[in-house]
């Protein structure tokens, strides 16, 4: 029973040890993950979250044992659906009314992604397991609504949609405050952070969004 205490002992030391950088190293560590994003402010109106993907990159620098900085590249979906048969302005209605009344709200995926780029201070409070805060700037690639980015019509419960381009309707960038805590086993790195929307995402809409985030990553 000794020897087997003793092993696993050994073992949680070893974990521990290849979880925890020294002062002065820099790792890179890849990673993949989900978001789950909704709108806040004004332009959360008629709106649901949604699932979202994130991939990237993250760097960090060791100042001490404890303490390290780090820097990202990740490209990161903030999704939503949006019940566009309430906005009136986004259809062509026809004053007779041929098209007649939405009967059931019709949600379309609104699907967004933004290159974001965070820099968080991480705090280790135990061996492998940091905590972190930090702000990220979101810089807008690609935005499609019903999967579709350029002008077109799109069926919405009755109503025949205008074919404003996506990514006409939200502001190039937006800032984020990301807030979480991460753990390594083995250089696998497991990571969970909310990131708080500030600033407006939208263009004349006080608005932006709020996203959790799990990522997985390995750490070199």
């Amino acid at each position: 029973m000794k020897k087997i205490y003793a092993f696993i002992a050994a073992a949680f030391m070893a974990i521990s040890a290849s979880a925890q950088s020294e002062a002065g190293s820099f790792t890179l560590k890849p990673n993949v993950g989900v978001t789950y994003s909704t709108v806040t402010g004004d332009g959360s109106d008629y709106t649901k979250g949604a699932v979202g993907l994130t991939a990237g990159v993250e760097g960090m620098y060791m100042l001490n044992n404890k303490f390290g900085v780090a820097l990202g590249l990740n490209y990161t979906g903030y999704n939503y659906r949006k019940n566009v048969a309430v906005n009136a302005h986004y259809f062509n209605v026809p004053d007779d009314g041929s098209y007649g009344q939405p009967t059931e709200a019709k949600y379309l995926t609104a699907s967004n992604y933004y290159f974001n780029i965070p820099v968080t201070a991480n705090y280790y409070v135990a061996p492998g397991l940091a905590l972190k805060a930090g702000i990220a700037m979101n810089i807008l690639s690609t935005a499609k609504l019903d999967g579709k980015s350029e002008a077109s019509v799109i069926d919405a419960g009755g109503w025949k949609y205008k074919g404003l381009k996506p990514k006409e309707y939200y502001k190039s960038t937006f800032f984020s405050l990301p807030v979480g805590a991460s753990y390594e086993i083995n250089n696998f790195v497991f990571d969970l952070r909310y990131n708080f929307g500030i600033g407006k995402a939208f263009k004349g809409a006080d608005g932006s969004f709020n996203a959790l985030s799990f990522t997985v990553g390995y750490k070199f």
